[in-house]
Protein backbone atom coordinates (compact mmCIF):
# COMPACT_ATOMS: atom_id res chain seq x y z
CA UNK A 1 0.00 0.00 0.00
CA UNK A 2 1.45 3.34 -1.05
CA UNK A 3 2.02 5.78 1.79
CA UNK A 4 -0.09 8.90 1.54
CA UNK A 5 -0.19 12.06 3.67
CA UNK A 6 -3.96 12.29 3.77
CA UNK A 7 -7.21 10.82 2.54
CA UNK A 8 -8.34 13.96 0.75
CA UNK A 9 -6.55 17.22 0.01
CA UNK A 10 -5.60 18.56 3.41
CA UNK A 11 -4.06 21.93 2.64
CA UNK A 12 -3.81 24.27 -0.33
CA UNK A 13 -0.28 23.55 -1.55
CA UNK A 14 -0.29 19.82 -0.85
CA UNK A 15 1.17 17.67 -3.63
CA UNK A 16 -1.58 15.59 -5.22
CA UNK A 17 0.60 12.49 -5.38
CA UNK A 18 0.47 12.47 -1.55
CA UNK A 19 -3.34 12.54 -1.54
CA UNK A 20 -5.23 9.24 -1.66
CA UNK A 21 -8.51 10.32 -3.27
CA UNK A 22 -10.77 13.07 -4.48
CA UNK A 23 -14.57 13.25 -4.60
CA UNK A 24 -16.68 14.36 -7.53
CA UNK A 25 -19.26 17.05 -6.72
CA UNK A 26 -22.90 16.01 -6.84
CA UNK A 27 -24.62 18.69 -8.91
CA UNK A 28 -28.18 19.75 -8.23
CA UNK A 29 -28.81 19.94 -11.97
CA UNK A 30 -26.25 17.98 -14.02
CA UNK A 31 -27.55 19.57 -17.23
CA UNK A 32 -26.42 23.05 -16.24
CA UNK A 33 -22.86 23.86 -17.41
CA UNK A 34 -22.13 26.02 -14.37
CA UNK A 35 -19.06 25.20 -12.22
CA UNK A 36 -19.88 23.23 -9.07
CA UNK A 37 -20.72 25.15 -5.91
CA UNK A 38 -19.18 24.47 -2.50
CA UNK A 39 -22.43 22.77 -1.45
CA UNK A 40 -22.15 20.41 -4.41
CA UNK A 41 -18.56 19.53 -3.49
CA UNK A 42 -19.78 18.90 0.06
CA UNK A 43 -22.73 16.73 -0.93
CA UNK A 44 -20.83 13.38 -1.01
CA UNK A 45 -19.88 13.97 2.63
CA UNK A 46 -23.32 15.23 3.59
CA UNK A 47 -24.70 11.92 2.33
CA UNK A 48 -22.31 10.02 4.59
CA UNK A 49 -23.15 12.24 7.57
CA UNK A 50 -26.89 11.66 7.06
CA UNK A 51 -26.39 7.89 7.01
CA UNK A 52 -24.44 7.66 10.27
CA UNK A 53 -25.89 6.52 13.57
CA UNK A 54 -24.73 9.85 15.03
CA UNK A 55 -27.01 11.75 12.60
CA UNK A 56 -26.11 14.71 10.40
CA UNK A 57 -26.10 17.32 13.18
CA UNK A 58 -23.29 15.52 15.02
CA UNK A 59 -20.87 16.39 12.19
CA UNK A 60 -21.55 20.13 11.87
CA UNK A 61 -20.54 22.73 14.42
CA UNK A 62 -23.28 24.35 16.47
CA UNK A 63 -21.57 27.52 17.64
CA UNK A 64 -21.47 30.41 15.11
CA UNK A 65 -17.75 31.11 15.58
CA UNK A 66 -16.84 27.53 14.68
CA UNK A 67 -19.19 27.55 11.71
CA UNK A 68 -17.48 30.71 10.47
CA UNK A 69 -14.00 29.29 11.04
CA UNK A 70 -14.80 26.11 9.07
CA UNK A 71 -17.14 27.66 6.52
CA UNK A 72 -15.35 25.90 3.64
CA UNK A 73 -17.15 22.64 4.45
CA UNK A 74 -20.54 21.73 5.91
CA UNK A 75 -19.30 18.74 7.91
CA UNK A 76 -15.76 19.54 9.10
CA UNK A 77 -15.87 17.01 11.94
CA UNK A 78 -16.65 14.17 9.54
CA UNK A 79 -13.94 15.12 7.03
CA UNK A 80 -11.40 15.36 9.84
CA UNK A 81 -12.51 12.04 11.31
CA UNK A 82 -12.28 10.23 7.97
CA UNK A 83 -8.88 11.70 7.21
CA UNK A 84 -7.19 10.75 10.49
CA UNK A 85 -8.88 7.35 10.59
CA UNK A 86 -7.38 6.71 7.15
CA UNK A 87 -3.92 7.85 8.33
CA UNK A 88 -4.09 5.45 11.28
CA UNK A 89 -5.26 2.58 9.06
CA UNK A 90 -2.30 3.15 6.74
CA UNK A 91 0.00 2.81 9.74
CA UNK A 92 -1.68 -0.44 10.82
CA UNK A 93 -1.71 -1.80 7.26
CA UNK A 94 2.08 -1.60 7.12
CA UNK A 95 2.28 -4.14 9.94
CA UNK A 96 -0.55 -6.41 8.76
CA UNK A 97 -1.05 -6.05 4.99
CA UNK A 98 -4.52 -6.93 3.73
CA UNK A 99 -6.27 -6.56 7.07
CA UNK A 100 -7.34 -2.91 6.96
CA UNK A 101 -7.73 -2.27 3.23
CA UNK A 102 -9.43 -4.64 0.80
CA UNK A 103 -9.23 -4.63 -3.01
CA UNK A 104 -11.30 -6.33 -5.66
CA UNK A 105 -9.77 -8.90 -8.02
CA UNK A 106 -8.43 -6.44 -10.61
CA UNK A 107 -7.29 -3.87 -8.01
CA UNK A 108 -9.64 -1.23 -9.44
CA UNK A 109 -11.72 -0.88 -6.29
CA UNK A 110 -10.55 -0.33 -2.72
CA UNK A 111 -12.30 -0.06 0.65
CA UNK A 112 -11.58 0.60 4.31
CA UNK A 113 -13.74 0.51 7.42
CA UNK A 114 -14.57 4.01 8.70
CA UNK A 115 -15.37 2.72 12.19
CA UNK A 116 -18.75 4.44 11.90
CA UNK A 117 -22.11 2.70 11.76
CA UNK A 118 -25.39 3.46 10.03
CA UNK A 119 -28.76 3.78 11.76
CA UNK A 120 -29.15 -0.01 11.68
CA UNK A 121 -25.85 -0.69 13.42
CA UNK A 122 -24.01 -1.89 10.29
CA UNK A 123 -20.44 -0.84 9.56
CA UNK A 124 -19.96 1.98 7.07
CA UNK A 125 -17.24 1.04 4.59
CA UNK A 126 -15.63 3.76 2.48
CA UNK A 127 -15.41 2.69 -1.18
CA UNK A 128 -13.05 4.07 -3.84
CA UNK A 129 -12.53 3.43 -7.54
CA UNK A 130 -9.17 3.71 -9.29
CA UNK A 131 -8.94 7.07 -11.03
CA UNK A 132 -8.42 6.88 -14.78
CA UNK A 133 -8.45 10.31 -16.48
CA UNK A 134 -10.52 10.62 -19.65
CA UNK A 135 -7.55 12.13 -21.46
CA UNK A 136 -3.83 12.27 -20.77
CA UNK A 137 -3.24 14.91 -18.07
CA UNK A 138 -1.11 17.87 -19.10
CA UNK A 139 1.34 18.56 -16.31
CA UNK A 140 -1.33 17.80 -13.74
CA UNK A 141 -1.16 15.23 -10.96
CA UNK A 142 -4.35 13.65 -9.66
CA UNK A 143 -5.01 11.48 -6.61
CA UNK A 144 -4.99 7.75 -7.36
CA UNK A 145 -8.58 7.08 -6.27
CA UNK A 146 -12.10 8.52 -6.48
CA UNK A 147 -14.43 8.41 -3.47
CA UNK A 148 -17.69 6.64 -4.34
CA UNK A 149 -19.42 6.74 -0.95
CA UNK A 150 -19.86 4.73 2.25
CA UNK A 151 -21.89 1.52 2.25
CA UNK A 152 -22.85 -1.32 4.59
CA UNK A 153 -21.31 -4.76 3.92
CA UNK A 154 -24.63 -6.08 2.58
CA UNK A 155 -25.26 -3.15 0.24
CA UNK A 156 -25.01 -4.12 -3.41
CA UNK A 157 -22.60 -1.23 -4.11
CA UNK A 158 -20.15 -2.90 -1.74
CA UNK A 159 -20.93 -6.59 -2.22
CA UNK A 160 -20.60 -6.50 -6.02
CA UNK A 161 -16.94 -5.49 -5.74
CA UNK A 162 -15.71 -7.07 -2.52
CA UNK A 163 -18.04 -9.98 -1.80
CA UNK A 164 -17.92 -10.93 1.87
CA UNK A 165 -14.55 -9.29 2.60
CA UNK A 166 -14.85 -6.69 5.36
CA UNK A 167 -11.76 -4.74 6.49
CA UNK A 168 -11.05 -4.32 10.21
CA UNK A 169 -11.62 -1.04 12.02
CA UNK A 170 -8.74 1.09 13.30
CA UNK A 171 -7.56 0.61 16.86
CA UNK A 172 -5.40 2.98 18.88
CA UNK A 173 -4.32 1.12 22.00
CA UNK A 174 -4.75 -2.36 23.45
CA UNK A 175 -4.04 -1.09 26.97
CA UNK A 176 -7.29 -0.40 28.82
CA UNK A 177 -5.52 1.98 31.21
CA UNK A 178 -4.78 4.33 28.30
CA UNK A 179 -8.48 5.20 28.17
CA UNK A 180 -8.98 6.40 31.75
CA UNK A 181 -7.27 8.76 34.17
CA UNK A 182 -5.53 6.85 36.97
CA UNK A 183 -6.46 8.85 40.08
CA UNK A 184 -3.64 7.23 42.06
CA UNK A 185 -1.27 9.27 39.89
CA UNK A 186 -0.63 12.97 40.45
CA UNK A 187 -1.19 15.72 37.91
CA UNK A 188 1.75 17.98 37.14
CA UNK A 189 1.13 21.32 38.84
CA UNK A 190 4.04 23.39 37.57
CA UNK A 191 2.89 25.44 34.61
CA UNK A 192 5.76 25.69 32.17
CA UNK A 193 6.58 28.66 29.98
CA UNK A 194 5.44 27.00 26.76
CA UNK A 195 1.85 26.94 28.06
CA UNK A 196 1.51 30.69 28.52
CA UNK A 197 1.08 31.54 24.86
CA UNK A 198 -1.30 28.61 24.39
CA UNK A 199 -3.40 29.70 27.37
CA UNK A 200 -3.59 33.28 26.15
CA UNK A 201 -4.61 32.13 22.70
CA UNK A 202 -6.92 29.24 23.60
CA UNK A 203 -8.29 29.91 27.09
CA UNK A 204 -9.60 33.43 26.79
CA UNK A 205 -6.62 35.34 28.24
CA UNK A 206 -5.12 37.22 25.27
CA UNK A 207 -3.97 40.26 27.28
CA UNK A 208 -3.19 38.68 30.65
CA UNK A 209 0.26 38.76 32.21
CA UNK A 210 2.23 35.55 32.66
CA UNK A 211 1.64 35.68 36.41
CA UNK A 212 -2.14 35.89 36.02
CA UNK A 213 -2.07 33.04 33.52
CA UNK A 214 0.08 30.92 35.86
CA UNK A 215 -2.24 31.43 38.82
CA UNK A 216 -5.36 30.73 36.79
CA UNK A 217 -4.00 27.51 35.32
CA UNK A 218 -2.76 26.29 38.70
CA UNK A 219 -6.26 26.78 40.07
CA UNK A 220 -7.75 24.89 37.15
CA UNK A 221 -5.30 22.02 37.68
CA UNK A 222 -6.06 21.82 41.42
CA UNK A 223 -9.78 21.37 40.69
CA UNK A 224 -9.42 18.68 38.06
CA UNK A 225 -8.63 15.49 40.02
CA UNK A 226 -11.56 15.91 42.48
CA UNK A 227 -13.86 16.31 39.46
CA UNK A 228 -12.44 13.24 37.73
CA UNK A 229 -12.86 11.16 40.91
CA UNK A 230 -16.58 11.99 40.80
CA UNK A 231 -16.99 11.48 37.05
CA UNK A 232 -14.37 9.46 35.17
CA UNK A 233 -15.90 10.51 31.81
CA UNK A 234 -14.46 14.01 32.27
CA UNK A 235 -11.08 12.72 31.10
CA UNK A 236 -11.38 12.04 27.37
CA UNK A 237 -8.99 9.57 25.67
CA UNK A 238 -7.40 10.79 22.45
CA UNK A 239 -4.95 9.45 19.94
CA UNK A 240 -2.71 12.43 19.33
CA UNK A 241 -1.93 12.01 15.63
CA UNK A 242 1.13 14.26 15.61
CA UNK A 243 2.89 12.12 18.22
CA UNK A 244 1.20 8.79 17.39
CA UNK A 245 0.35 7.97 20.99
CA UNK A 246 -2.55 7.82 23.40
CA UNK A 247 -3.08 10.79 25.68
CA UNK A 248 -5.95 12.35 27.64
CA UNK A 249 -7.87 15.61 27.42
CA UNK A 250 -8.78 17.27 30.73
CA UNK A 251 -11.30 20.13 30.38
CA UNK A 252 -11.32 23.40 32.26
CA UNK A 253 -13.39 26.56 31.93
CA UNK A 254 -11.90 29.52 30.13
CA UNK A 255 -11.66 32.85 31.95
CA UNK A 256 -15.04 34.07 30.72
CA UNK A 257 -16.68 30.76 31.80
CA UNK A 258 -18.49 30.65 28.46
CA UNK A 259 -16.18 28.22 26.70
CA UNK A 260 -14.09 25.17 27.50
CA UNK A 261 -10.41 24.55 26.93
CA UNK A 262 -8.53 21.34 27.67
CA UNK A 263 -5.14 20.28 28.94
CA UNK A 264 -3.55 17.55 26.83
CA UNK A 265 -1.77 15.24 29.30
CA UNK A 266 0.44 12.19 29.00
CA UNK A 267 0.90 9.46 31.61
CA UNK A 268 4.41 9.02 33.02
CA UNK A 269 4.58 5.63 34.72
CA UNK A 270 8.13 6.18 36.02
CA UNK A 271 7.12 9.23 38.07
CA UNK A 272 3.47 8.13 38.50
CA UNK A 273 2.08 11.38 37.24
CA UNK A 274 0.47 13.01 34.22
CA UNK A 275 2.53 15.61 32.39
CA UNK A 276 0.81 18.55 30.70
CA UNK A 277 1.81 18.73 27.04
CA UNK A 278 -0.23 21.65 25.75
CA UNK A 279 -3.65 23.34 25.81
CA UNK A 280 -6.33 22.78 23.17
CA UNK A 281 -9.24 25.05 22.39
CA UNK A 282 -12.68 23.53 21.88
CA UNK A 283 -12.58 22.67 18.18
CA UNK A 284 -9.05 21.22 18.35
CA UNK A 285 -10.09 19.17 21.37
CA UNK A 286 -13.15 17.82 19.59
CA UNK A 287 -11.20 16.91 16.45
CA UNK A 288 -8.66 14.96 18.50
CA UNK A 289 -11.21 13.23 20.74
CA UNK A 290 -13.63 12.22 17.99
CA UNK A 291 -11.21 9.65 16.57
CA UNK A 292 -11.87 7.37 19.53
CA UNK A 293 -15.21 8.39 20.98
CA UNK A 294 -17.96 10.91 20.52
CA UNK A 295 -17.16 13.26 23.44
CA UNK A 296 -19.61 13.67 26.28
CA UNK A 297 -21.99 16.59 25.76
CA UNK A 298 -21.43 17.68 29.35
CA UNK A 299 -18.39 19.66 28.33
CA UNK A 300 -17.43 19.18 24.70
CA UNK A 301 -20.19 20.25 22.37
CA UNK A 302 -19.02 22.87 19.86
Amino acid sequence: MKQYESLFRHYKDQSMDKVFAHAYPIKEDPELPLPPTQDEYDEPFRLVARSTMDSYDAWAFLQPRFRKKYSNTAVPKLRNYLNYTFVRLLELEQKEPGRYFVFNADQQWCSFNTGLQNQHGSDLLAVFQKFIPREAPKDRVFPDWVFKGCFAPNDRQYRDHFGKQVPDIAWYSLESRDYIFDTSYSLQKDVFDHLFDRAKERAGMPNASDEIVRNYLRGAIENLIPKIKRNYKIAIPVYYVEEKRMQLLLPFASVNNQEVSAFLVERDDADRNYRIKTIFDLDHAYFSARLITRPDKEWLNP
